[in-house]
């Protein structure tokens, strides 16, 4: 089998655990995941395990290792001009900041996210889309409609190079 194959196999499992709300065992499936993936060279495989990795942290509450890892993947994905790697990343980031009740800095990334993601043929996985949908209710609760459109609608404008800006520039700590 190759690394390819595994990949999507301990993706898989470990979002059933995520599901079943068993994220130690998520995080096993994604931490070999990484080791497989940076053992075979798979620098992509590997950035896309660590921003799934970094979703099981935020699941666990790990509000620092969720950052730090965001932070990397965002990077790295901006440096690989790789607009699905971040438009995954920069709506975890969103929901980090959910998490931490800074909801105001979350509709800009949804904003790019969804404006990406039309782009370039890319809709939301179902159970991605809930959680999401879970986030933007949070958000609306929180800081109203208006606020949100607005600031929705800055994000869409924003290029990856002002996106990747924006979700830097803020220490959700």
């Amino acid at each position: 089998m190759r690394s390819i194959d595994f990949e999507f196999i301990l993706t898989a499992k470990s979002q059933l655990c995520l599901l079943r709300g068993e994220y130690e065992k998520a995080r096993a499936f994604l931490e070999e995941d990484l080791d497989m993936q940076k053992e075979v060279g798979n620098r992509m495989g590997y950035l896309w395990a660590r921003a799934r990795l970094a979703h099981v942290a935020l699941r666990e509450g790990n509000v620092a290792e969720t950052h730090q890892m965001l932070v990397d993947v965002i990077k790295s994905f901006q440096t690989d001009r790789n607009k699905n790697g971040l438009a995954f990343a920069l709506e975890k980031l969103a929901s980090l900041y959910v998490v931490i009740d800074k909801p105001e800095a979350a509709p800009a990334l949804i904003g790019w996210s969804d404006a990406t993601r039309k782009e370039i043929g890319d809709p939301r996985q179902r159970l991605q889309q809930d959680e999401l949908d879970r986030d933007i209710a949070a958000i609306l609760a929180k800081i109203g409609s208006p606020a949100y459109k607005d600031a929705y609608a800055a994000g869409q404008e924003m290029t990856l190079d002002e996106a990747v800006q924006y979700a830097l520039e803020d220490d959700p700590e």
